[in-house]
């Protein structure tokens, strides 16, 4: 990948990160469980953006917040 995309890229994913974010809040105050879903695909995108951006102080929050929504989605699943 060159590196002018690498480039445009580290500085729109916040953006977009933040928007999801943002979505899958307003979600969850609709008691949607799709929030937790599209929660867990963004906490992809902030592990990818935390590799490859050297980010390495957001990765706690990362894992935690993963852990959060993985727990809420089986939760809000369970029978």
């Amino acid at each position: 990948m060159s590196e002018s995309l690498l480039d445009a890229a580290s500085k729109a994913l916040p953006w977009v990160m933040s928007a999801l974010t943002i979505w899958t809040m307003y979600l969850a105050g609709n008691k949607a469980r799709l929030a937790w879903q599209i929660g867990l695909g963004n906490q992809a995108l902030w592990a990818i953006f935390i590799v490859t951006t050297h980010q390495w102080g957001l990765a706690p929050m990362c894992a935690a917040i993963t852990f959060v929504y993985a727990r809420n989605l089986l939760k809000w699943s369970a029978p």
